[in-house]
């Protein structure tokens, strides 16, 4: 993501998700559940804050939410056969309805725990929910919810690694999650930070392995160095008439596995 100097934070967001943050000396939340991993260069560490599912959501709600859509959808595009342009355009479709969805998806909360969660709790039976859904709640609704949930998730990483360092004000934003513009705006609402993405954003595991390549042959003295080859893409500034709408409902949404922890427990024991 080109985050390479120390202060720097970048956002994943594609089967898991996580917020990590260049660090120059080790550090562990217990409580929260985030540790500093020995990074690539030496002196330097990763405070490291995870999701077990995060876009994994969005690619749950294509496929349980959305199918009965894709007839009519296909029909309204000239698509080939080529199931990887069918795959892409149907998120970026999905991305696209929900802009008629209001933000804060009138009250409807989603938790994207579908695979149990870690940051800043572990909890392997901790599970998705819609919460709060009512007679006027559409599908537009509940799509743009769970990707409202996800960013609500990572805000919530974020705030906890602020208690113990400090992250950069710009976030870079990478993975299959960046690829969606609805997405990027929606977490630079909700975080209320300037949110960042990259070329090759669903590749930056390969583009990170040619940057420590290019240090380990010398073509680059160190990553920070190479990092000011990752150049910004595109750059997403949060809408603040948004932000009392989100607030709200994030503090609703820190509260739903304490007041149902029990609940998952005896469900899913």
């Amino acid at each position: 993501a080109g985050c390479t100097k120390v202060g720097e934070t970048h956002i994943y967001s594609g089967t898991s998700g996580w917020v990590s943050t260049i660090i120059d000396k080790p550090a562990v939340d217990i409580k929260c559940m985030i540790a500093g991993v020995v990074a690539a260069e030496k002196g330097k560490y990763n405070y490291f804050a995870e999701m077990e599912t995060a876009s994994k959501c969005f690619e749950w709600v294509k496929d349980h939410i959305a199918l009965d859509e894709i007839g009519i959808y296909l029909k309204k595009q000239n698509i080939t056969e080529d199931h990887e342009r069918i795959y892409e355009s149907l998120y970026d479709y999905l991305s696209e309805t929900i802009k008629g969805a209001a933000p804060g998806s009138g009250g409807v909360l989603f938790t994207p725990w579908l695979h149990g969660n870690r940051c800043p709790f572990e909890d392997p039976k901790a599970a998705g929910m819609f919460f709060n859904i009512k007679l006027e709640t559409g599908k537009t609704e509940l799509i743009r919810a769970v990707l409202e949930g996800i960013c609500f998730h990572l805000r919530w990483m974020l705030e906890c690694q602020d208690k113990k360092i400090r992250t950069s004000q710009s976030i870079r934003f990478a993975g299959g999650g960046a690829l969606s513009k609805v997405s990027c705006q929606i977490l630079a609402d909700v975080t209320g930070r300037r949110i960042e993405t990259v070329p090759l954003t669903k590749d930056i595991g390969a583009v990170g392995a040619v940057m420590l390549v290019m240090v380990g042959k010398g073509l680059a003295k160190n990553l920070e160095d190479v990092g000011k080859l990752i150049k910004v893409q595109d750059v997403y500034e949060p809408n603040l008439s948004h932000k009392e709408i989100y607030d709200k409902n994030y503090s609703v949404f820190k509260t739903l596995y304490k007041t149902n922890k029990k609940s998952f427990a005896i469900l899913n024991g």
